[in-house]
């Protein structure tokens, strides 16, 4: 979803898209620790990293990724509200 304000456009992402972006975003941090603890330069060797490795992390991960996000969204909404 777009919105356009004067000449600037904003995108917008849904709850369920920032969910998923947050769940490849750990992902993508474990694996680069994980390979960091082990001597292992990604930039060099990245034959042992799996997409669907990602693939199943997210679908596992979401539905909890997503309450979390929205639990977080309703804390700091409040907490916007009393300032």
């Amino acid at each position: 979803m777009e919105n356009t304000l004067k000449t600037k456009t904003v995108n917008e992402m849904s709850n369920e898209e920032i969910s998923r972006w947050l769940c490849l975003f750990d992902a993508v941090n474990y694996v680069a620790g994980k390979a960091e603890k082990m001597g292992i330069d990604i930039n060099k060797n990245n034959n042992w990293i799996k997409p669907l490795a990602f693939k199943n992390y997210i679908t596992e991960m979401y539905q909890s990724t997503y309450v979390n996000y929205k639990m977080d969204l309703k804390e700091n909404t409040k907490d916007a509200l009393h300032t």
